[in-house]
């Protein structure tokens, strides 16, 4: 046993610094080249990390952790999770209705006790647009009607300059 852990102690900072010079190299490393032989796989089909893994695996005679990444049940991933539907729940509302900035806000809002920003949000009024143009203001329509143009032609920043413009 005493073998074995001085062993380890030995061939974890080689094994290390096998794959440091490995890393090294733009193509196939020569040290994963090496790691594969000690391991016994074929080169290449094992990043350094899990060639590592596996060789400590087969001094430790773990026959579950070989078998894990031989497998490459190491590689599969989990299902992606639907962060939008976690925070929707978290909200108190449907998911999909609400963008994250939304349902981030919304979370907030409810913290703090604040009805109306809550109400605000779940309304729709805070996507309603007044900056772009086809969409007029009372204020719009009156500064447009000032110059004898359309309305729906101007974004309200664009009518703001020219009453700018024109009383400088």
């Amino acid at each position: 046993m005493k073998d074995m852990k001085m062993l380890k102690s030995i061939l974890t900072p080689a094994l290390i610094a096998l794959s440091l010079a490995g890393a090294a190299n733009a193509a196939q490393p020569a040290g994963d080249a090496q790691l594969s032989s000690i391991a016994g796989v074929p080169a290449g089909q094992y990043t350094t990390a899990e060639l590592q893994q596996i060789i400590i695996a087969q001094q430790d005679h773990d026959a579950a952790t070989v078998k894990f990444y031989l497998s490459g049940a190491n590689r599969t991933t989990a299902p992606a999770v639907d962060s939008s539907g976690q925070l929707a729940a978290l909200a108190g509302v449907t998911s999909g209705d609400y963008t994250a900035s939304e349902l981030a806000q919304i979370i907030d809002a409810r913290n703090e006790h604040d009805r109306d920003r809550v109400s605000y949000i779940t309304s729709g009024t805070n996507r309603a647009s007044n900056g772009t143009a086809g969409t007029v203001s009372a204020g719009d329509a009156q500064i447009a009607a000032a110059f004898g143009v359309d309305p729906t032609q101007f974004t309200s920043a664009e009518l703001s300059a020219m009453w700018a413009a024109a009383h400088d």
